[in-house]
């Protein structure tokens, strides 16, 4: 392809996303079809289908996206904080304000159908490395005599990432009727 060709393609994947992003905040996943991407995106159905071949790969295209970049913001917190408390802090209060948990969240229903198909791997690359990077951070809270736990860097990883689960946030906000932010704080006070 042109360059010219090639950003005619890159603009319409974009304006694709975003216009299924939004419909499937709207509506929700299972209730938004290819004809109603097609429509809202202003292209012929063919057309979406050169660019995506079903609702899983857009699903999988806008949520990996969000989850690099929770990813590259878990990074920087580590390069520009010093104590282990206040980047596990700033991690926790950025991860609940992500667009990668608001997301997650509104699509949770939806979620396990990248788990079932082709993403998954690409998607567990992504989290492992998440995990890693809050590994790397308890090690070194650990070396600093900042976190006393015997329990292994993986296992307490798994754990930070674990309270990112919209399934939780749902049982402990939603249906105990709990504020956002009182949750945030009741989770900084388990870390270091």
């Amino acid at each position: 392809m042109s360059q010219r060709m090639d950003k005619i393609f890159y603009e319409r994947n974009k304006t694709i996303l975003n216009h299924a992003e939004t419909l499937f905040r709207l509506k929700g996943f299972d209730k938004v079809t290819m004809n109603d991407i097609a429509k809202e995106s202003d292209v012929a159905k063919g057309t979406l289908y050169l660019h995506f071949k079903s609702k899983e790969e857009l699903l999988f295209n806008i949520l990996k996206p969000k989850l690099e970049e929770f990813n590259h913001k878990v990074e920087l917190i580590d390069k520009n904080e010093n104590l282990t408390r206040d980047k596990i802090k700033k991690i926790i209060i950025y991860g609940f304000d992500s667009d990668f948990f608001d997301f997650t969240k509104d699509q949770f229903l939806y979620m396990h159908k990248l788990f079932n198909v082709q993403y998954h791997h690409e998607l567990n690359s992504i989290i492992d490395k998440v995990i890693n990077n809050f590994s790397l951070i308890i090690q070194e809270g650990k070396e600093k005599n900042e976190i006393n736990s015997s329990l292994p860097n993986n296992y307490l990883s798994h754990q930070l990432m674990h309270i990112f689960d919209p399934q939780i946030y749902f049982s402990l906000v939603e249906n105990e009727k709990n504020t956002k932010e009182s949750f945030v704080r009741n989770t900084i006070t388990f870390y270091p």
